[in-house]
């Protein structure tokens, strides 16, 4: 990897690391959210899933399983309603709490790599909480498509 895009690409994470956090403290006491909250939300989750689908796409590797469940998990926020957001909040703000001290540098991408299954018990707890039933045996683009058609019956 070229120091020029490992520096613009560390820079944009803490830049989009800042607005998680932003985002996620804005939601910390909301229970039910409202229209503009539920937009707070989803563009939270959406920012997460570029986060974490950047890094996989950067090479690492071991973040591209996280980067599909990110994916499901940024299109379950779009649909849902009526639900309580405050757990999925407090597991979302953990995790990028702990993301964020590790996008400093290429070794912290690669020591945060040895935290991913922290990380990915978090998104499988918000994914629960936010009732994706669905196997979370995500292998291949096709398994995230077939889950995404059932959204779209929702």
């Amino acid at each position: 990897m070229e120091n020029e895009t490992l520096r613009v690409f560390l820079q944009e994470s803490r830049e989009l690391l800042e607005d998680l956090k932003r985002l996620g403290a804005s939601l910390r006491n909301v229970n039910i959210p409202d229209n503009a909250e539920y937009a707070r939300l989803t563009e939270l989750t959406n920012k997460l899933n570029r986060l974490i689908g950047g890094t996989a796409s950067m090479g690492f590797s071991m973040f591209t399983p996280l980067a599909r469940k990110t994916s499901l998990l940024s299109a379950r926020t779009a649909v849902s309603r009526d639900t309580s957001i405050r757990e999925v909040i407090l597991n979302l703000n953990a995790l990028i709490s702990v993301c964020s001290m590790y996008y400093n540098s290429l070794e912290d991408i690669q020591e945060l790599e040895l935290r991913l299954a922290d990380v990915e018990k978090r998104i499988d707890t918000c994914m629960q909480l936010l009732e994706i039933t669905t196997t979370l045996d995500i292998k291949e683009q096709k398994d995230v498509d077939d889950i995404m058609s059932l959204f779209r019956d929702i």
